[in-house]
Order: structure tokens, then sequence, then C-alpha cells
């Protein structure tokens, strides 16, 4: 007997929870209808659980390791992320994207997406591209999605094509692409945010400014736009205005959100206030305890804790 219980007290052990939330970048509420949460390991659904109607989710035993988490209403996914599920609390805040700015009424969508968007043989070819790119044949994915956006397919599908360019390494053509799809429709936010993060990734602080800064024009309200304008404000000093675009961010979404404290920890390390770098900073790792495990939280951390004023 006493052979048997030793593995058995080692799996659980092993065991963990996770909580959080979904909400919505447009405001900080929970999602209008409940949605089920997965924690995805290999592509595969390993755990799932419903939110609560304030967007609460909890797994009370997940075996501890590195997971994709992910929110989705029915077959639609709304968010995707990562997640470390460690020892001791586990704790994830989940925003699912602001896809456009403001409501769109049936007034203002024209002919020719209502003809796409009853095109059977554009939508057959747009499952197929899916299909392939599932498959990483990226080179025929883009093809139909070339064939598409040619036949006058909506700005999703240039959105979809820029990124699949981006894989491919055709940075110019997916640059184009995202251009194309904010001009098709500038209240549609998903190309700004693609094409934001990769100015910032390439720390090219001057487009990214300009790319938020259009986003802003059409929807003042935006999360990550003014995240985005914080990092391009804060890459030229500016840390008044970078400090109060990322207030900014976190007061549309209520304080829910992780990233908003991250950025004014930055601020606060860039302009030597150490206690109020070490707050904020403290206050992110609580919303997202997974970039505990990060080897860049580690060094920043210690770094906060060697922080002098003035040093």
């Amino acid at each position: 007997m006493a052979c048997l219980l030793v593995p058995l007290a080692m799996a659980t052990a092993q065991l963990a929870a996770l909580e959080g939330y979904v909400f919505r970048e447009a405001d900080g509420g929970p999602t209008r209808r409940p949605v089920t949460v997965e924690l995805l390991e290999d592509g595969r659904a390993k755990y799932r659980s419903r939110t609560q109607p304030d967007g609460a989710f909890v797994f009370d035993k997940v075996r501890e390791g590195r997971y994709a988490i992910r929110a989705r209403f029915d077959d639609f996914v709304l968010a995707e992320d990562a997640v470390t599920v460690a020892s001791g609390r586990n704790f994830a805040a989940l925003m699912v994207p602001k896809r456009r700015a403001g409501g769109q009424p049936f007034g203002t969508v024209t002919v020719d997406q209502l003809a796409s968007q009853g095109n059977r043989g554009l939508q057959r070819k747009l499952k197929q591209a899916a299909e392939l790119a599932a498959k990483r044949d990226l080179a025929g994915a883009a093809l139909l999605y070339e064939e598409a956006v040619e036949a006058g397919a909506q700005p999703e599908v240039w959105d979809a094509l820029a990124l699949l360019y981006l894989h491919m390494d055709r940075k110019e053509d997916a640059f184009r692409a995202f251009e194309k799809a904010i001009e098709m429709e500038p209240r549609f936010l998903l190309p700004y945010l693609h094409l934001g993060a990769v100015y910032l990734e390439e720390r090219r602080f001057t487009e990214l400014a300009d790319v938020a800064t259009r986003a802003l024009d059409v929807d003042p309200r935006w999360v990550t736009g003014h995240l985005y304008l914080a990092e391009a404000q804060a890459a030229r000093r500016e840390f008044d205005a970078a400090r109060k675009s990322a207030e900014t961010a976190s007061e549309i979404v209520r304080g829910r959100a992780a990233a908003p404290y991250l950025m004014l920890a930055k601020i606060g390390w860039a302009r030597k206030d150490c206690a109020g770098a070490r707050k904020y900073l403290d206050r992110f790792l609580e919303l997202n305890t997974s970039a505990r495990a990060l080897p860049e939280t580690a060094k920043s951390l210690q770094m906060l804790r060697a922080c002098a004023p003035g040093s």
C-alpha cells in the first residue's frame, strides 16, 4: 500500500488552481454572454471552464506547466494568450480585443460588403485558405487570400493576408496589406493592432506613434492605442505624456488589464521613482502571475530591489 501512496502524493502535489476573468477591451466589463475558457497543450484542450456573469472563471485542479489559454464563444475564438500554472496562486486576466470603433449601424453596410458576405464561392475559398494555413502551407493559403481580395473581400481578409505575409517574411507586402485594410475601413481596429505590434517589436517608435495616433483619432477609447502611444512617448523620454496615456488605458478598462501597470512600472523605473515602479509591477504580477516565470521579470524585480532614487 505504501508504494502506491507515494506516487499518488507526488501526482497530487503537481496540481494547482488557476483563476481569472475575461473582460472586454471596450469598457473593462464582462462579455455579454458566458464564454468557454480553455487551457490547451500542444493545440488540444486539456481543461475547460465557463465564465460567471461577472466574467470570472476557475480551474480547480490543473497540472503545473505552460498552456495556451483561450476564450471562445461557440467556434469563434475571442482571445488567446499564454499562461504558466505553478504552485501557489495563479491568476490570468484575459482581454477580448476591441475589433471596431463603436457600432456599425446597418445603414453603413455597403452593397459590396453585403455581396461579399453572400458569396458562397468566396466563403469556400476563405475556408480552404484557413485549412491550408493550419497545415502550415502558407504559400497556398496566401494565394487563396490574394484571390479573395481581388474578388472584393472585406478588410478582415486583407488583415489575415498581412499576417500570413509576416509569417512568410514578406514584411513590405504585409505593411501594404495592413494599410489596405485600414483604408477600406478605418474603424476596423485589428490592422492597427497588428501593425503596431510589429513596429513595437522592431522598436520603430515613430511609426508606432503614427499608427496609434491614427487609431485614436478613430476611437479615442481604444486601450491598445493608448498603450502603443505610451510606448512611443516613453521612448522619446516624454514621461509625463506616457504616464497619462497609460493611466487613460487603465481607466478605460477600470483597472482590470495588466498591461497598463507594466507600462507605468517602466515609466517609474525610467524616472527613478522606485516606490512607484515597485507598486505598479506588483499590481501587474497580481493580474498576470505567469510573468513571474519569465527571466526578464526576475531581472526587473532584482533591479527594482536595488533601485535608489536619483541613482
